[in-house]
């Protein structure tokens, strides 16, 4: 939880394999002490060409803006939804510093009322991989099923599906423009784990909750060029505790139907692969519940693992025949 916490801590007071994308090998694993200057400006480099190269593709997908590189080489911002700003404001710092002090409060209250430290540890644990999964599930629902118009959701539906657009665009936030619309939401959902849950109960669900301010900050280092990021937050990356830019760039390809977990990505291995398929099984219940189909069924071959998951409904007629759909 405190590592977790570090980048917004951080914010409030002021490892993975070698992965190849197009001909730069970017070693994530050696401690930066042991490794060259020239090898550490080759893999900054590299990936930084991988990032720009995802940007690039992104732009081909909507031919509806062009934008300009600044001063820094990236491209500029560019703001898909209505309202939406790069501003930070005093009340945005104030409802994540909020969110960090009700999240610290509620586990150290697990800590203070239980017999044994065990307990609030378990749920401290179990929150942190609870998140992960979290983070992966709900990026899967927002990237697949909903739009502007959609309850209570509809922002986020649109945030997610528009960032496939301009991806760049996240790192051009502050973490509190980045997080607080998230942070505001976990406040009421920590009273009534409070309310609800004993403490060690309310602890796990508080630390599952405020990691998905932890798991969007570490989403926009990941779309920001590591030469642009300050060493502390790439080692963090390096380590696999924050979401590594190679893992993520993974997610970048049409149709944005894998490696949803942003936290660390650590479950996207699992969660990707057989026999789990968690993603395509979730889409073919939902298919079977109400006909609806994910945006990540544009993709044929996406469509059709999904529907093999599932067993298909016997014809209507009782002639032995099989079909998809109601």
């Amino acid at each position: 939880m405190l590592c977790a916490a570090l980048p917004l801590a951080a914010a409030i007071v002021r490892g993975p394999p070698i992965l190849r994308y197009g001909s730069a090998a970017i070693d994530t694993r050696g401690a930066p002490s042991l490794i060259a200057p020239s090898s550490v400006a080759s893999a900054l480099e590299g990936t930084d060409s991988a990032l720009d190269s995802m940007d690039l593709a992104a732009l081909a997908l909507d031919g509806s803006f062009r934008p300009t590189r600044g001063p820094d080489g990236r491209l500029e911002p560019v703001l898909t939804l209505p309202g939406d700003s790069l501003e930070t404001t005093p009340p945005m710092g104030a409802v994540t510093v909020s969110s960090t002090a009700a999240t610290l409060g509620v586990v150290a209250l697990a800590f203070v009322r239980s017999g044994s430290p065990l307990p609030p540890l378990l749920g401290v644990a179990a929150g942190a991989l609870l998140g992960e999964l979290f983070s992966g599930a709900f990026h899967w629902a927002t990237d697949n099923y909903g739009r502007l118009e959609t309850p209570v959701v509809g922002f986020a539906c649109a945030a997610f599906q528009g960032h496939h657009l301009a991806p760049w665009t996240i790192s051009h936030r502050s973490v509190f423009n980045n997080v607080y619309k998230i942070a505001g939401a976990t406040l009421p959902l920590l009273g009534l784990g409070l309310a609800l849950l004993p403490p060690s109960g309310a602890a796990c669900v508080a630390v599952m909750f405020y990691l998905q301010l932890i798991a969007q900050e570490f989403h926009r280092w990941s779309h920001t060029p590591p030469s642009k990021l300050p060493e502390w937050k790439r080692r963090l990356q390096r380590a696999g505790v924050a979401l590594p830019v190679p893992e993520h760039i993974a997610h970048h390809k049409p149709p944005f139907d894998k490696h949803y977990c942003i936290l660390t990505g650590r479950l996207n291995g699992v969660l990707d692969s057989e026999p789990v398929l968690l993603w395509r099984r979730l889409e073919a219940l939902v298919y079977r519940v109400n006909g609806q189909e994910p945006l990540s069924w544009k993709s044929d071959k996406v469509r059709a693992l999904a529907l093999s998951l599932w067993p298909a409904r016997r014809d209507a007629a009782g002639q032995g025949k099989f079909r998809d759909s109601e």
